[in-house]
């Protein structure tokens, strides 16, 4: 009578099956750790919405400024501009979008403003550009990097966000501009 049952090299031959299709599977299961580009833009055209609006009912030029240090972006209400340091105030508002953090994977390698490089100009801490009472925004390039997902890919994806200073609303491209 023999023994019902598995033999040891059947046991092994199922798990390394079950192990291979787990490391299959795996980064199909890994939730991504960054905003990707394209995401990022749409929250940031919100953002500029948000400074848009807020030029057009308060009469007052806004100030976008990215913060490198702790990775946000923050809309400003330019208060007084004849004082040195200009006078700003936070804008605030339950419905409205102000603030936006940037993911930490993201690097900024130029961040052009009327065609002038800020990043270029030494170790810089922050950049910033206005938006006027009639809805108009300077002219601002920035390109940059994602190494988010650089341990699986082993690739660096670039892009650029361009503002249309009409519209004050940034375009995703995957390629580096210049002014």
């Amino acid at each position: 009578m023999q023994a019902k049952g598995f033999s040891l090299i059947e046991l092994v031959l199922v798990i390394v099956i079950v192990g291979i299709f787990a490391v299959m599977m795996m980064p199909s299961l890994k939730k991504p750790t960054t905003m990707r580009p394209k995401e990022f833009v749409v929250r940031l055209n919100t953002l500029m919405q948000a400074a848009w609006q807020q030029a057009l009912l308060t009469h007052r030029v806004q100030k976008i400024v990215f913060n490198f240090v702790n990775n946000k972006i923050k809309v400003f209400t330019v208060v007084s501009s004849d004082q040195q340091p200009e006078k700003l105030a936070s804008v605030t508002g339950a419905s409205l979008l102000t603030e936006l953090d940037v993911p930490s994977s993201y690097r900024f390698e130029n961040f052009y403003i009327e065609r002038k490089d800020e990043m270029r100009l030494g170790e810089r801490t922050d950049a910033y550009f206005y938006l006027v009472p009639e809805g108009l925004a300077q002219e601002v390039i920035i390109n940059g990097t994602d190494r988010g997902d650089q341990e699986v890919t082993r690739t660096i994806e670039r892009f650029s966000f361009v503002l249309n200073p009409f519209s004050a609303q940034f375009e995703y491209y995957g390629l580096f501009q210049a002014p």
